[in-house]
């Protein structure tokens, strides 16, 4: 076995389906579905607001750049709040666009007592884009007592304007906190969620790259194993034989020609093994023939190729093997009988396939110069236990120097 490759172990062939969609995905698609109709409540509530503010302008026949100051809030909330609050913009603008809420609000009360009724939607989006809750409150504080001294500003320092201020800061601070705290919490849940999105990206990302590789290496193995157990073999057995009518060039002419003509054979039958190599259409041997009928014609050969004795014998009641465990035993039957060839100068070789109730056995045994098992383990024996494992099944092998070699190949099968 020193002449094989020393290659990797051939890997079982990965499948690599398309990640497919899963209820998690669903209910991610529906999360933020939830948010999208959150945030258009928003935007409808902002330009509701915003309505009622004009309303309110025009009737206290407010002065024109307090129209052009609510006309900038409107536009500052398209630009910079709304965007802000959907995660399209960095907090940076959401923290802009309150600053000219709360510029514009203070403005608009210094002209219309009744505008600070803008706070019930200024103070809960003011807990949405500000943080922490410390500086959120803070800023709703002070925005509220500004508001508040010049509602009493207009109305005077009397028990009735301080109550129903109180009462409108009451009402306007529980809608706040409860609005508030609500929209924060989706809106975090909604950037952890985006998080985990992207991090799920990623990592399908790498995976299908892991899929690819694998897929890759298990085709180059595939290849490998192919071609060492079909064109390396035949290429092996037609070198031998031409090596053998050089030999008899000069003394033994019908020898050449039966030894050329078993070249020229060999060397068609491994093209026609390329070819199905290829075209992964399986191996010619089974297409011609069963598999009790490729393992005695593989057997003869080379009793004819190396003069030797050669016998194949096929034992039990044939099994209905399907395709897969008849290429394992073929593959197995070919990578045996080309070490006997190669290596172990033998002069007899026994083929045994025996059929069992739940197993099918192949034993290929030889009387030549055999090699210490344990040391030797090239790429034919790995490929061997290999094509073996994919199918549940196992190879072993006895061997010492000097008293020849027995292979073993057991596949179970089911009914």
């Amino acid at each position: 076995m020193s002449e094989d490759l020393p290659l990797e172990n051939p890997q079982r062939r990965l499948n690599a389906p398309a990640p497919a969609t899963t209820p998690e995905d669903e209910n991610e698609d529906k999360g933020q579905g939830w948010l999208l109709r959150i945030l258009l409540g928003w935007h409808a509530s902002f330009t509701m607001m915003g309505v009622v503010l004009e309303v309110l302008l025009w009737a206290a026949a407010a002065p024109w750049y307090a129209h052009l100051v609510l006309y900038g809030l409107a536009a500052a909330y398209v630009t910079l709040g709304g965007p802000a609050l959907a995660g399209a913009k960095p907090p940076r603008a959401g923290h802009l666009f309150l600053a000219c809420a709360y510029a514009g609000t203070i403005l608009l009360t210094a002209v219309d007592d009744r505008t600070p009724v803008a706070l019930y939607l200024l103070l809960p989006i003011t807990f949405a884009l500000l943080a922490p809750i410390g500086l959120a409150v803070g800023a709703c504080a002070a925005v509220t007592l500004v508001t508040d001294a010049l509602y009493l500003d207009h109305h005077g320092f009397s028990a009735r304007a301080i109550g129903e201020t109180a009462l409108q800061n009451a009402t306007t601070w529980l809608f706040a906190l409860l609005v508030g705290y609500f929209v924060t919490q989706l809106l975090d849940e909604n950037r952890r969620r985006g998080e985990l999105i992207r991090q799920l990206e990623e990592s399908r990302a790498l995976l299908h790259s892991a899929y690819h590789e694998a897929g890759v290496t298990a085709e180059r193995h595939r290849l490998a194993q192919e071609i060492h157990d079909t064109i390396g073999q035949g290429l092996t057995s037609t070198l031998m034989l031409i090596r053998a009518a050089d030999a008899a060039a000069h003394h033994d002419p019908d020898r050449v020609r039966e030894r050329l003509a078993l070249a020229e054979k060999t060397v068609s039958e491994n093209l026609a093994e390329a070819r199905a190599v290829v075209t992964a259409t399986g191996p010619l041997h089974l297409r011609s023939a069963p598999l009790d009928t490729a393992i005695e014609n593989l057997t003869a050969r080379l009793g004819d190729e190396l003069g030797i004795s050669a016998e194949a014998h096929i034992t039990g009641r044939p099994l209905p093997l399907d395709a897969t465990l008849q290429v394992v035993l073929l593959r197995c039957a070919q990578e045996a009988l080309a070490n006997v060839r190669k290596h172990a100068r033998a002069r007899r070789v026994r083929v045994q396939l025996s059929y069992h109730p739940q197993t099918a056995l192949l034993e290929i045994t030889d009387d030549g110069r055999g090699f210490d098992a344990e040391q030797v383990q090239g790429f034919g024996l790995r490929g061997m236990r290999s094509r073996a494992e994919q199918v549940n099944g196992a190879v072993s092998v006895v061997s010492r120097p000097g008293e020849g070699t027995r292979v073993t190949v057991e596949v179970a099968w089911e009914r």
